[in-house]
């Protein structure tokens, strides 16, 4: 049965500052992290967008020149979910379980420009799962591209959740009164490519290689207040953090960043944070494994590698 497709989303381009991407396509609350900016259907499984990534974003700082490495799985994460509502018959409202992320980027063509850089993403859906009409599941495939070559490639894996199965699922943690505790203080900004101290997400323990996640309430680059748990985006960008934490003093900008996920984490749970060196598949290249844990279970595992400082 072909997907029903979302009425009320039909393909259009954004032409001005002003016209963008619905925000409930994207599940972005504020307009200027929307990075997708158009999109249209080629056949059943392909799929053709159009993105912009900004140059001077409040958080997605650059970093040694180049595009903000998480700027890549954002987009990927974007461009799922808007295929998914406009095209794939996914109402909105419904949740969506990140499985996996991965992504290689470019760096050749990661350099940041005078102004926001224009993107082009080749989409290809696979072991597509429908129920009712409606994806319940799929793996999606990334080439993005700029006008002088490709800037990367990635996927994803997702299961579609109706608010009414996510509700069975979350219990009570639906209805919970989070009480935020006293924030923790951030590592030296310095030492995680952010900018500012307010923008890190890691904390120091009394172990090497080892940090408490902190996120401050409100932080509307990181937090939708929509989210009864961490969003996927949050552990990415701590995951990348700690991995330039561990490596300091060496400069650690990681091309290739993959992430599995193995439940929720939770707002009102310590997440542990844990870095280590691996060996790499790779000659000159510095690996770095990075896993979350709550109550000593893993919430997900990242492995980021970075070519070495010489090359």
């Amino acid at each position: 049965m072909a997907p029903a497709r979302n009425r009320a989303a039909a393909p259009r381009t954004r032409r001005d500052a002003a016209t963008t991407v619905p925000r409930e396509f994207v599940h972005r609350p504020t307009p200027e992290d929307i990075l997708i900016t158009s999109w249209r259907r080629l056949d059943e499984t392909h799929f053709s967008l159009t993105a912009q990534w900004p140059h001077n974003h409040g958080y997605f700082t650059p970093s040694h020149g180049r595009h903000h490495l998480i700027l890549t799985g954002e987009t990927i994460r974007q461009a799922g979910l808007l295929i998914s509502h406009t095209e794939l018959g996914v109402p909105v409202g419904h949740h969506f379980v990140l499985g996996d992320l991965a992504y290689t980027t470019h760096p050749e063509h990661l350099a940041v420009g005078d102004g926001p850089t224009e993107l082009t993403i080749d989409v290809t859906c696979s072991k597509m799962r429908m129920r009712a009409g409606a994806m319940a599941g799929g793996h999606f495939d990334m080439t993005i591209r700029k006008e002088n070559g490709i800037v990367a490639t990635g996927h994803s894996g997702v299961t579609v959740t109706s608010p009414a199965v996510y509700r069975r699922i979350r219990g009570a943690q639906l209805t919970a009164r989070h009480v935020q505790g006293p924030l923790p203080e951030p590592v030296p900004h310095g030492l995680t490519g952010s900018t500012k101290s307010e923008d890190v997400l890691i904390a120091p323990t009394d172990r090497p290689g080892r940090w408490l996640l902190r996120v401050a309430p409100g932080h509307a680059a990181v937090v939708n207040p929509a989210n009864d748990h961490v969003p996927g985006m949050v552990l990415l960008d701590a995951a990348q953090q700690a991995a330039r934490a561990l490596t300091s003093p060496a400069t650690f900008v990681p091309y290739a960043f993959g992430t599995e996920f193995r439940r929720y984490a939770e707002r009102d749970v310590p997440c542990v944070i844990e870095a280590h060196l691996v060996p790499s598949a790779m000659p000159s290249t510095t690996t770095v494994r990075v896993t979350g844990f709550q109550d000593g279970e893993p919430v997900f595992v990242s492995t980021l590698t970075a070519l070495d400082e010489r090359h």
